[in-house]
């Protein structure tokens, strides 16, 4: 049940009149409820995995409040952080272990092998775990009190509108949300669903039409060279935009028909001068939660260490971000780009303000974003390649046989529908350009008569019901 599929809008409409329909005091039963039959259009075992996983944390929490005793606390504490990590270590990275493994024992003369696991990765694992451990870190800093009520703490893990790919929900901010008596608020209720249109444009209308080259190119990476691979260097970073950030959109927007507020995801990320600002602006919940529980932490209990420290924890912080979105050595380099640019942008902060100075303030902000949004282009190949030698293959033979055109490649099958998601895509780039200087479009556009809103929203779903195609899915579900 995706967001751009039909079985979605029918299950949200129905939820929305129940949840409205019931009394304020129980009204986050119906979210519980309505997340478990989520799951369970998903999968009858998910339901069980994740009720079992939220139990085991839930009793967890209780017992970190409870007992005072601190070397019993520590060991409760430590129990929980390495069941939720084994937990996710074992269904994501069992099978990536096992293969690095056996890859040594290759070079050795006898021939073993240790065979597979048969484990099915389950949805939203990424998501859910990462929610956990920072639900529990916080209760062991005696910064948040354990959940007493089990529905609503289950609530938080499952809510149906972040279950599949995120946000990575804070439980502080979303656990009072819930807690209190929400009642209905139309101004809420319209822009929730202003919000899940404009993302179901950008996921449909932009990413599902720029998919095609960027699958048809690593698909099968070494039948292309040149022009191929510079069209999808850079359509490839349109595209995981659009589908990411449409997705946000859609689960930001189905939560506040509910009248609550989920962290975003995103803040114009491609305006961003350098790498540092664009990881604040890019997958926020994720690399704000890795800040937290992570880096900060690094460098509080290593700062005699001094800046050393805080390299360290910037590798650290980046390379769990990487091996978080997957089990591949391409997403470790991909950690360890991520690093390296920052540990740069650290030593070398000086010298490139006093250069920026010397020089027109225009040209150093455009020069900067420029170079910003090509690096990301760069680390993306590491993101989309299958394995390091179609990454390394694809950066070896961008600039090789080059020549004009992409006829013959068969990668854009539907010239018309390509070109107009670039043009939609460019109306998307100008209004956050309008964003990023300080218009708000978006008051603008609600303060407009009547027919001119409602001929936009048409506009909007008519074009998201002749380009949907409910199978595509959304990039980060993977993860």
């Amino acid at each position: 049940m995706l967001f751009n599929s039909f079985y979605y809008l029918i299950f949200l409409g129905g939820t929305f009149l129940v949840y409205y329909l019931t009394g304020k005091k129980y009204r986050w039963v119906i979210l519980f409820l309505s997340s478990l039959v989520f799951l369970g259009s998903l999968s009858y075992n998910l339901v069980m995995i994740t009720l079992l996983f939220a139990i085991v944390n839930y009793l967890l929490g209780i017992g970190l409040e409870t007992i005072q005793n601190q070397r019993y606390r520590k060991t409760i504490f430590r129990t929980g952080i390495f069941l939720n990590i084994g937990f996710l270590a074992f269904y994501k990275y069992i099978n990536f272990l096992i293969g690095n493994v056996n890859a040594v024992l290759g070079l050795l003369p006898q021939n073993t092998e240790i065979p597979y696991i048969n484990v099915i990765i389950p949805i939203g694992i990424s998501y859910y775990t990462f929610q956990a451990m920072g639900y529990l870190i916080r209760i062991n800093r005696k910064a948040e009190k354990a959940e007493r009520n089990f529905g609503l703490f289950t609530t938080y893990l499952i809510f149906f509108p972040k279950f599949l790919a995120g946000p990575v929900e804070r439980s502080n901010l979303f656990l009072p949300q819930i807690r209190n008596n929400i009642t209905f608020d139309s101004q809420q209720v319209s822009a929730g669903i202003r919000l899940f249109l404009w993302g179901l444009f950008k996921k449909v209308v932009i990413a599902n039409n720029l998919v095609a080259p960027v699958s048809a190119v690593y698909g099968q990476v070494e039948e292309y060279t040149g022009t191929p691979l510079i069209l999808v260097f850079f359509i490839q970073t349109i595209h995981l935009y659009c589908d990411f950030s449409g997705y946000t959109d859609m689960a930001l927007g189905s939560a506040k028909v509910f009248g609550i507020k989920l962290i975003d995801n995103f803040n114009r990320p491609f305006f961003a001068k350098n790498v540092g600002e664009f990881w604040r602006r890019w997958h926020i919940s994720l690399s704000s939660w890795c800040n937290d529980f992570i880096f900060t932490p690094f460098i509080i209990r290593y700062r005699k260490m001094g800046q050393r420290a805080a390299i360290i924890g910037i590798f650290l912080t980046f390379t769990v971000i990487g091996i978080w979105h997957g089990a591949n050595w391409t997403y470790v380099v991909l950690g360890l780009l991520q690093g390296i640019a920052i540990s740069y942008e650290f030593y070398t902060k000086r010298k490139r303000i006093r250069l920026a100075q010397k020089l027109p303030a225009k040209f150093v902000v455009f020069t900067s974003r420029v170079l910003t949004f090509l690096f990301f282009c760069f680390t993306l190949i590491f993101f989309n390649a299958g394995s390091l030698t179609d990454a390394w293959y694809f950066i070896s033979h961008m600039f090789s046989g080059l020549r004009l055109g992409i006829s013959g490649y068969h990668l854009v099958v539907e010239k018309g529908t390509f070109v107009f998601a670039l043009l939609a895509y460019l109306f998307v780039l100008i209004y956050e350009y309008q964003q990023e200087r300080g218009v708000n479009l978006l008051e603008r556009f609600i303060s407009q008569p009547f027919y001119v809103k409602w001929t936009a929203y048409y506009i909007l779903i008519i074009l998201a019901f002749i380009y949907n195609k409910p199978e595509d899915s959304f990039v980060y579900l993977q993860f």
